[in-house]
């Protein structure tokens, strides 16, 4: 890439984070649905037509920043063990608790009562993909699954999702690290059940 072409993505990735921002901002402040185009623009101080050289509408930059949030958060976790423990002896689950609460107040709107379905929604196929990715890696292929794979997933995801929007709504009255810990130790052994490993009994 040369020395234009590099300038040009820079300057594209800081226009959508921009956006991002401004996005995230206004749905704390005002909700979601109420929020127009033009308050979006007018925050991240670009032109309509600037956005719209990124993004259709604002449904696209919420869905598309906030994977690419998540992008980066999964890498994070690295490599895991078959018991879904990261290298440090915490469960992978830290990681989407450790960000939840940098950005509790957005999710607070985005996951509580009047939340968007899309997000939500989005945000379950995004776990479900990250449980599925961990499962093949980790798991031997000769391993029988005592529930369909895809079931496993989506469970999980939508009890992560469920939790983590206890949490929010209850003032987080645990620290993240507890929450992954407790998370962990109600779904890890039904988990290993589901998948055809047999628990260990200790």
């Amino acid at each position: 890439m040369n020395e234009t072409s590099e300038k040009i993505d820079r300057r594209k990735q800081r226009t959508r984070q921009y956006l991002r921002d401004a996005l995230m901002a206004l749905i704390v402040e005002k909700g979601y649905d109420t929020i127009s185009i033009q308050d979006i623009t007018d925050r991240a101080n670009v032109s309509r037509p600037t956005f719209y050289l990124h993004y259709r509408d604002k449904e696209e930059l919420l869905l598309t920043s906030l994977e690419e949030v998540y992008d980066d958060l999964n890498a994070r976790i690295g490599e895991i063990t078959p018991e879904g423990l990261m290298t440090d002896g915490n469960p992978m689950e830290l990681v989407a608790f450790q960000h939840v609460a940098e950005f509790a107040d957005f999710y607070r709107v985005m996951l509580g009562r009047r939340g968007v379905a899309a997000f939500i929604i989005r945000v379950q196929d995004y776990l479900a993909g990250v449980f599925r990715h961990h499962i093949e890696i980790c798991y031997p292929t000769e391993y029988v699954p005592n529930v369909p794979v895809d079931i496993i997933t989506y469970r999980e995801a939508g009890a992560l999702i469920g939790t983590l929007s206890w949490w929010l709504e209850n003032g987080m009255p645990y620290s993240p690290t507890e929450m992954a810990k407790l998370h962990y130790k109600s779904s890890a052994q039904g988990m290993l059940w589901s998948l055809g490993i047999t628990p260990d009994a200790s």
